[in-house]
C-alpha cells in the first residue's frame, strides 16, 4: 500500500534534501528513517519549484494532504523571487500576502491545508541556505 503523504515540503535542491532533516532534528523533531514527520520534495532547481501548475498540482493531489511548505533561498533579489513564487501561487492561493512576512508564512488555505513559506536566510535579505546555516554557526 502506497504511504499517504500528508505533509510535504518543496525544496530547491539537494542540499536542501540532505540539511532539513539535521536542522529538525537538532530542533527535537524525530526523524527516524522509515518514520520521517514529512516528505521533503527535491524540486532540482527553483525554476522547476516555479514552474506554471507545479504548486497547483501539489495542492490537489488527492492523498491526504493537510500541510505544504516551501523553502527555498532569495538568492540576489528576494523582492523578485518572492514574486515569481506569489505569481506561481496566486491562481490557487488569492490572499497570499503581496509581501513575504519578515517572520516568514504560515497561512490555512480555505481547502484547510496550512501552507508555509520560508525563503533562505531569513525571509527579507539575499542569501540562500548556505547564508543561514553561516548566522547559525555552522558554516564558514
Amino acid at each position: 500500500m502506497p504511504k499517504i503523504e500528508t505533509k510535504k515540503l518543496l525544496v530547491e535542491g539537494a542540499e536542501e534534501l540532505r540539511v532539513i532533516p539535521q536542522l529538525m532534528a537538532a530542533n527535537g523533531v524525530t526523524w527516524n528513517r522509515g518514520e520521517e514527520p514529512l516528505n521533503i520534495i527535491n524540486c532540482d532547481g527553483v525554476e522547476n519549484l516555479l514552474k506554471p501548475k507545479y504548486i497547483s498540482t501539489q495542492l490537489k493531489t488527492p492523498n491526504g494532504l493537510t500541510h505544504l511548505g516551501i523553502i527555498m533561498d532569495a538568492d540576489e533579489e528576494p523582492d523578485n523571487r518572492w514574486k515569481s513564487l506569489y505569481n506561481a501561487c496566486l491562481p490557487n492561493i488569492p490572499s497570499l500576502p503581496q509581501n513575504l512576512p519578515a517572520e516568514g508564512l504560515i497561512m490555512t488555505l480555505e481547502s484547510g491545508i496550512k501552507f508555509g513559506v520560508w525563503m533562505m536566510p531569513d525571509n527579507q535579505s539575499r542569501g540562500m541556505l548556505e547564508t543561514f546555516l553561516a548566522y547559525l554557526g555552522f558554516a564558514e
